[in-house]
């Protein structure tokens, strides 16, 4: 039954003419209006958008309402088994089943919907007679003209993750400059209405446009770095502010995850959730699929305990530069990788980071949109890259089994860690 539903629900999903149609934000409005959503029960708005992280800081501000008592509904992209984790409501994610029957009723509505435009109006029509504490949603694609906006134009809360080059098709230039930098943080910021906002850590030539473009938004800001940030003192953490400065006990993995840490902890503070809680909340924070040692599972099935495997969903190279920097600090340890990706990614600027590895597996992905191994393998080639390709992971991790220094990194896309965590 499980599967059936999966496969109606995929069939609802999809749009043969996706590629061809305009951004915008006019086929959310209307399906909005369509469902009655501006007579919605109306909680507290959070929302967030960026290039990488957004998952990871809002999951991680989720955690710390959850242990505070909060109730909360929340919309994410992308997911990583089941695409119900796109809709969760109190820690519950939507049923298939229910999914299924929001679809069928959103597919009879008489707008031309893209796919991500059917969910994120399938999460309107899930919450809007709920009534809870938060709204947590990230954006999709930019921020200007996604779907997610005509949803929540005016939240109380916006959070800005860290911004740089991504999904490059979609941009004037499509190359990696200045003016290219400045199109997608344009896209991201111009646009933004909100009572309060959170910029995360964010590189020196993307936090001078972030300025640029809130230099007159009448919105309280707050940036990392002058109003919150972390400090790292012998391998501990510590959040600082004007009026605090603790040790943050937590199992995350890498700077970067303190770092947007950081952020998460400064907007429970400004909402009033008690510092004891916080410090609970983090000692308990796993993120799925985000620097995630695999405990259990085929994948690790007949390994050396010394051999750890870790997946994550870093898809361009400011994630793939945190990760493997964050890997390479680990001692004694001799760095593997197994990838795939998207032909929506760029994995020239992804793949340069992992030259400190000593060999990288290519494997092909199900989906029809993904490069092939070997033209992956073809291009890690010409970067100097120690690679070569495998049927599927676990061909890959077999190949790696008798090094008993390994620490094997699964990554690339989202789209394809399901099969393995």
């Amino acid at each position: 039954m499980q599967t059936s539903q999966n496969k109606l629900v995929q069939k609802l999903l999809q749009v043969n003419q996706h590629k061809k149609i305009k951004l915008g934000l006019f086929r959310s409005k209307k399906a909005l209006s369509l469902i009655n959503w501006e007579n919605r029960i109306k909680t507290k708005t959070i929302t967030i958008n960026g290039t990488s992280a957004k998952f990871s800081i809002i999951h991680i501000l989720k955690n710390i309402l959850i242990f505070n008592k909060n109730s909360f509904s929340a919309t994410y992209s992308p997911h990583i088994k089941n695409i119900t984790e796109r809709i969760e409501v109190n820690s519950k994610f939507i049923k298939l089943g229910t999914l299924k029957k929001i679809l069928e009723k959103i597919c009879r509505l008489p707008v031309n919907l893209t796919e991500f435009e059917k969910l994120c109006i399938a999460f309107a029509e899930h919450i809007k007679n709920r009534k809870t504490d938060y709204t947590l949603a990230e954006f999709g694609l930019f921020g200007r003209l996604d779907a997610i906006r005509a949803l929540f134009p005016n939240p109380e809360i916006h959070i800005i993750s860290p911004i740089f080059y991504d999904h490059l098709r979609w941009t004037k230039t499509k190359k990696r400059n200045l003016k290219t930098l400045k199109e997608i943080v344009y896209e991201k910021t111009s646009f933004l209405a909100a009572g309060r906002i959170y910029i995360a850590k964010q590189s020196l030539k993307s936090l001078k446009l972030i300025k640029h473009y809130l230099r007159k938004n009448t919105a309280k800001c707050f940036y990392y770095g002058k109003d919150f940030k972390i400090k790292k003192e012998k391998e501990k953490y510590f959040y600082k502010d004007d009026n605090l400065n603790f040790q943050i006990q937590s199992e995350l993995i890498g700077d970067f995850n303190y770092e947007n840490m950081a952020l998460a902890i400064k907007v429970a503070l400004d909402e009033g959730v008690p510092l004891k809680t916080i410090k609970k909340s983090l000692k308990k924070i796993s993120l799925p699929g985000r620097m995630q040692i695999v405990k259990s599972g085929k994948i690790i099935r007949g390994l050396p305990k010394s051999i750890k495997v870790i997946v994550d969903g870093a898809h361009n190279d400011l994630s793939s530069s945190k990760v493997c920097g964050s890997l390479e600090k680990i001692r004694n340890r001799e760095l593997y990788a197994i990838i795939a990706m998207i032909k929506s990614k760029d994995p020239h600027s992804f793949l340069k980071y992992f030259k400190k590895f000593k060999k990288i597996y290519f494997i092909d992905m199900k989906q029809n949109n993904a490069y092939s191994k070997e033209n992956l393998n073809k291009i890690a080639k010409k970067i100097g890259l120690n690679s070569e390709t495998a049927s599927n992971c676990y061909a890959a991790v077999k190949k790696i089994k008798y090094n008993k220094k390994a620490l094997i990194l699964i990554t690339g896309s989202f789209y394809f860690l399901g099969n393995v965590i």
